[in-house]
């Protein structure tokens, strides 16, 4: 029996630990305050060609959407949308970038005479590689 508690402890306690690693790849620091942060995160979603959704200056919040084209023939799935949240936290004298993404993909069907186009709820974006490119291009384009 406390072989079975000291198993489950450490399960709790692994659990724990992954839950917070696991939003760690969600955020990145920028070393500036919170309004320049926020008026370089507005730069870099324009000169990505994201739509601009909504702003917030004094919560730190943008939200921006952008619209990924399938370019595969074969697939039913013509693209995907895409809902960035961007959450800014003043820390210091660096401001604390939190991302959030939504996707919906967007599938067709039917034949080419009568097609039927919808969108699919697929959620929060769990996949951290989708996160680590939107941040890492976020961040090279405030140092440059």
């Amino acid at each position: 029996m406390k072989n079975l508690l000291i198993v489950l402890l450490l399960c709790f306690c692994t659990s724990a630990t992954l839950a917070q690693n696991d939003k760690l790849f969600k955020t990145t620091t920028i070393t500036l305050d919170k309004d320049a942060a926020f008026d370089k995160v507005i730069d870099y979603l324009t000169t990505k060609d994201i739509f601009i959704q909504s702003l917030d200056k004094q919560a730190g919040f943008i939200q921006g959407k952008v619209f990924i084209k399938n370019g595969s023939l074969l697939s039913t799935k013509a693209g995907e949308k895409r809902t960035m949240n961007f959450f800014l936290k003043q820390v210091g004298n660096q401001t604390q970038v939190t991302l959030n993404i939504y996707m919906e993909q967007y599938y067709f069907g039917g034949n080419s005479s009568s097609r039927s186009y919808y969108f699919e709820d697929k959620g929060i974006i769990t996949d951290a590689s989708v996160y680590r490119e939107v941040l890492s291009s976020l961040q090279k384009a405030i140092d440059h």
